[in-house]
């Protein structure tokens, strides 16, 4: 049996769309008013009066919990065994359904935003996520029921899963975030906001 032809799953795509977005992050100036005596109050964990730094650090790990194992697509291009060319696929959508369904209950827990815009850029991620969720694990799906003792049916699944994967459309946060400047702004001194950065630097575009 001739080896199989390179048919790395296209997720990298989409999510390496997402990605893009994330690396056009720049450094940013920041000033804090307000009283500089102690508030005796303690501060609000959402919504009006609490952090936007915390807020949208907690959005991006939501993001970040999908992102990581959809960049970690696996290369099977020199296996001669379908069997495990399947199992590696399916393990790797797994993954990624696995992170969608988590970020998802995160995003569920972070509260309402402290600045106007936050929530409905939340709610179009979620949307989005759902979507996600959806394409990855009909493909799995599809990815598990194929038959690896017929190579050219198998191959054409194969395909198929990574034609679907990369019409995907993610979620575009920080672009939706960047549209107010307060929160762009506390996006790019987030922790995990700039790790999505640097996962964006080592993507291949």
């Amino acid at each position: 049996m001739t080896p199989p032809s390179r048919a790395t799953p296209s997720a990298l795509v989409p999510i390496a769309l997402v990605l893009a977005v994330l690396a056009g992050l720049a450094g940013c100036t920041s000033s804090v008013g307000g009283n500089p005596t102690a508030d005796p109050a303690p501060a609000p964990t959402e919504g009006p009066g609490s952090d936007p730094v915390v807020w949208v650090d907690r959005v991006c790990g939501a993001v970040l919990s999908f992102a990581v194992p959809a960049t970690a697509a696996p290369d099977f291009s020199g296996s001669k065994d379908l069997p495990a060319v399947q199992r590696t696929v399916s393990d790797y959508l797994g993954s990624v359904v696995a992170g969608v369904q988590e970020g998802r209950a995160q995003l569920d827990a972070v509260g309402q935003s402290p600045v106007q815009g936050g929530d409905e850029a939340i709610g179009r991620t979620e949307s989005a996520m759902q979507f996600l969720e959806q394409d990855f694990s009909g493909a799995k799906t599809t990815m598990d029921t194929a038959n690896p003792g017929d190579r050219q049916s198998f191959m054409a699944v194969l395909t198929q899963v990574e034609t679907t994967l990369a019409a995907i459309a993610p979620p575009d946060l920080l672009r939706d975030l960047s549209t107010t400047p307060r929160l762009q702004r506390a996006a790019e001194r987030a922790t995990q906001c700039q790790q999505l950065s640097s996962l964006a630097a080592v993507v291949p575009q």
